[in-house]
């Protein structure tokens, strides 16, 4: 990728830059570090339809068997099955390299020294989830908790089965049986699906501003005002995978090249801008000069990341310049050139919008029209989104984009979504380097953006203190998973 096209290519869902392959692979990371709901998986486990052996017919396969204790209470096959081919079926999703002809068990694990097989990673998160799931379940009952949208959920996934089950020439019962390994019947399904979305919709609710109090809120600012403050600045990454080379066996006409990651000639280039920057090169003119991407954003803090723990430190005033090293989620990506400009309290609102991304200027002209065409509402464009646009993360929601901040999205999106006189339903054509998105937005938050992340953080706090640690036990029914 050249210099001129990465200077504003961010995700659309990331705070700060970084490749396309680095950022699946820390989202991966992330998740695998964190316990939960996977209930929504079961869209994956369609699209990664393998057709298991039915055992259970020949009685080999013992639903009823105990495979497991998790925190003190014991579970069945069935239970630990409909979790583990959950987090199986995510994980193959993830990793082309594995064989989802193959049993992980056979699949040594690639990522680290944690576990053996990918089997033991699997296993693992089934336990993760079982555990979340039961304790949110249990909390969402004592609070007298209840939501339409827990038969809401029910009742599309099956509706999904259903139509999959058709296409695949199987009765409901039997393609469930068969996306599970025999061991999950239909009623176990519906139960386990039932269960994961009301501990789903509980835990939603928690994470809402409207969940707690003002002065919770305020409490959650006080105790650690860092959290919540809004960075603005400026940056030049030197991604170490820009510079990195292949290994080549030498030719007759060229010598033999060893394999390089990148990161020495990343912090060369890093210093060399450093040291232009200060003669008076702008940051943006240097990315396009030696290979790095410009970034003008604002981000909040990452305990994990030495650049943020410098642009958040309380010495930092407007100008200040450093190398640092740039790491996302506690990885080092490569080096950076970074300038400080200001910091306050995130307590601007965040804002939905909806988008429908095409390739061409034309193709945005033509939606557009035939929104314009129509009743021109919020649902209309919500179906035109899931007609034409190529966005894979919001297409099928209609293009929602909900509490967007400043940061998260690449320039041209955020600037548009933050212009000051935007009004709701108010309609346009942004270009990026992802392509055409034709605009809608819906409002603005009724939330400041501390306060959304102030009621996410009492969650995930509510949730890890509620399962605490996680302590199994896999017994003898486990043979019959993944075998």
């Amino acid at each position: 990728m050249s210099a001129s096209r990465e200077k504003k290519v961010r995700q659309e869902r990331g705070t700060d830059y970084v490749s396309p392959k680095q950022q699946k692979e820390l989202e991966e990371q992330k998740e695998a570090r964190r316990a939960t709901l996977i209930f929504a998986v079961c869209a994956v486990l369609f699209a990664a339809f393998v057709v298991f052996t039915l055992l259970n017919n020949s009685g080999v396969l013992k639903r009823g068997a105990t495979a497991a204790t998790v925190n003190g209470q014991s579970y069945s096959v069935s239970d630990v099955a409909y979790y583990y081919y959950n987090a199986r079926s995510s994980i193959l999703n993830n990793h082309s390299e594995l064989s989802s002809s193959s049993s992980l068990r056979e699949q040594a694990y690639s990522d680290s020294d944690d576990y053996d097989t990918w089997y033991d990673y699997a296993v693992d998160q089934a336990f993760e989830s079982i555990a979340s799931v039961d304790a949110i379940t249990k909390a969402a009952s004592a609070a007298g908790f209840t939501s339409d949208e827990v038969d809401k959920t029910v009742n599309e996934t099956m509706d999904a089965i259903k139509t999959n089950a058709a296409s695949s020439g199987y009765a409901v019962g039997d393609y469930v049986k068969a996306i599970f390994g025999g061991l999950v019947t239909k009623s176990a399904f519906t139960k386990h699906l039932g269960n994961a979305a009301l501990a789903d919709a509980y835990a939603t609710s928690r994470s809402q501003p409207s969940g707690y109090t003002e002065a919770e809120l305020q409490a959650a600012l006080d105790a650690d005002p860092t959290k919540y403050t809004s960075v603005a600045y400026e940056a030049v990454v030197f991604s170490d995978s820009n510079f990195a080379t292949d290994a080549a066996e030498a030719t007759d006409t060229t010598p033999a090249v060893e394999a390089d990651d990148g990161s020495a000639a990343a912090l060369k280039a890093a210093q060399d801008a450093l040291a232009s920057y200060r003669k008076g090169e702008s940051l943006e003119a240097l990315a396009d000069e030696l290979g790095g991407s410009y970034m003008n954003t604002s981000t909040t803090y990452s305990e994990n990341s030495e650049m943020h723990a410098w642009l958040f430190d309380a010495a930092r005033k407007d100008g200040d310049v450093e190398l640092l090293d740039y790491n996302v989620y506690g990885y080092s990506l490569g080096s950076a050139v970074v300038v400080f400009h200001s910091s306050a309290l995130a307590d601007y609102h965040t804002v939905n919008v909806r988008h429908i991304l095409v390739d061409s200027e034309d193709a945005a002209n033509d939606v557009l029209a035939q929104f314009e065409a129509g009743d021109r509402t919020e649902d209309a464009f919500a179906d035109l989104a899931v007609e034409y646009s190529t966005d894979t993360g919001s297409a099928e929601n209609g293009g929602l984009y909900e509490n967007v901040y400043k940061g998260q999205m690449v320039d041209p999106f955020e600037n548009w979504c933050f212009d000051a006189s935007r009004q709701p339903g108010d309609t346009g054509i942004v270009e990026t380097d992802y392509g055409y998105h034709v605009m809608y937005y819906v409002g603005q938050s009724d939330y400041a953006y501390w306060q959304l992340m102030a009621a996410t953080n009492l969650a995930n706090e509510w949730q890890e203190s509620l399962s605490g640690e996680v302590v199994s036990e896999q017994l003898d029914g486990m043979k019959y998973i993944d075998p």
